[in-house]
């Protein structure tokens, strides 16, 4: 059970939290085949025939119903949408309903509040948090061991009065929070009710998972269970139902899943490229590199393009990639960039050293002022 803990944990914050030159080649031999259509206009394609397996079902799929992804009926609104970049994004970042910010400054070695561009900021929590989010007046998040560099305890944070509670003394993954329950990746899939703290979690699944998202009924992950223990290159996508509490297979080869709108955006493993599919149309869209980290309203997608020193913000409205801006940072700086949104304005985390030291700035929609959180 612990190597399995640890083997989750190794996925989901080292191999997310290297840089892109330190990326290793997936393994052609676990990549699925998909047998395409032809090519239809604008580089898009049809996605609703079968795949074809290279290798045998893992037994935790084998038993599984598969649903259609396209008849799924599956949408995002923009606050859900935001929540699922958020939630790809490593969590870092969140902001509550009265525009006020919370995020993980390495440097610091701290979580902090503030307003939407810094103002009046002040100390949440001595600590790095990850997987950020706030519900009924609490800040929920994960404690990162900054020493050991893995995930640690699950945290909330009463935002009036400060007091701290611990609801889970083990290291854990990922949570995240739909309607009234906690979600956690503790070797497996576990719920705890918000209002229920008391009661702990609840085992749903045996099945190990990573990269959570949501429409509000399905939460969408990728497997990691089974032998070899790294089975989510393979993009065995699955999708938990909340209203009848069962596991789904979806599909076989998309992982970094993230689902805003009518979109579901993944990294496709056989093109090893961040693809859109557009859920209602069945059309999908590559957009031609290997982008880990994106976020979307539902409405446009958003990814960092890197290079020493600097890093251009792409989006894709649905039709074309166009640059919405350049940071310019240090000449031998050179780290992996994080996004996350809110209605107003786009934010990044720039890290440069894993855990340790990372720069924080925002874009605002409406007239293209850039600024930083945690200093020049």
């Amino acid at each position: 059970m612990q190597k399995r803990i640890l083997v989750a944990f190794f996925i989901l914050f080292f191999l997310c939290g290297c840089t892109s030159r330190e990326k290793e080649e997936l393994d052609n031999n676990a990549v699925v085949s998909l047998q395409e259509s032809d090519k239809a206009a604008d580089g898009e394609k049809d996605v609703s025939n079968e795949m074809s397996m290279e290798y045998p079902f893992p037994k935790e799929i084998e038993k599984l119903e598969k649903l259609d992804l396209i008849a799924m009926g599956l949408y995002a609104d923009e606050k859900q949408s935001i929540q699922n970049s958020n939630q790809l994004n490593s969590g870092y970042f969140t902001a509550d309903e009265d525009g006020n910010i919370y995020f993980s400054d390495y440097t610091q070695n701290a979580i902090y509040a503030c307003g939407a561009e810094g103002a009046n900021k002040e100390l949440v929590y001595e600590g790095i948090g990850a997987y950020l989010h706030i519900a009924n007046g609490y800040l929920y998040f994960v404690d990162i061991d900054t020493e050991k560099k893995y995930a640690g305890k699950i945290v909330k944070i009463n935002l009036k009065t400060k007091e701290v509670v611990i609801l889970y003394e083990e290291p854990c993954g990922e949570i995240t929070i739909m309607q009234d329950t906690l979600y956690n990746n503790i070797s497996g899939m576990a719920g705890m009710k918000l209002d229920e703290p008391d009661k702990g979690f609840t085992r749903l699944s045996e099945i190990e998972s990573v990269f959570l998202n949501s429409d509000g009924r399905y939460l969408f992950y990728n497997m990691v269970t089974g032998e070899p223990s790294f089975l989510f290159e393979r993009g065995y996508l699955l999708a938990w139902d909340t209203e009848t509490e069962t596991n789904y297979f979806v599909e076989s080869k998309m992982i970094f899943p993230l689902l805003a709108g009518n979109w579901l955006s993944y990294i496709d493993l056989q093109t090893n490229a961040r693809h859109v599919l557009d859920i209602e149309t069945g059309a999908d869209t590559d957009l031609t590199g290997y982008i880990q980290r994106a976020a979307s309203d539902g409405h446009k997608l958003y990814w960092a393009q890197q290079e020493i020193g600097s890093f251009q913000i792409m989006q894709w409205d649905g039709k074309e990639i166009q640059e919405l801006l350049k940071v310019e940072g240090e000449a031998d700086k050179y780290g992996d960039v994080f996004l996350y949104l809110t209605d107003d304005h786009l934010y990044w985390m720039l890290e440069t050293k894993f855990l340790e030291e990372a720069k924080w700035g925002y874009y605002r929609f409406s007239d293209e002022k850039t600024g930083s959180l945690n200093g020049d």
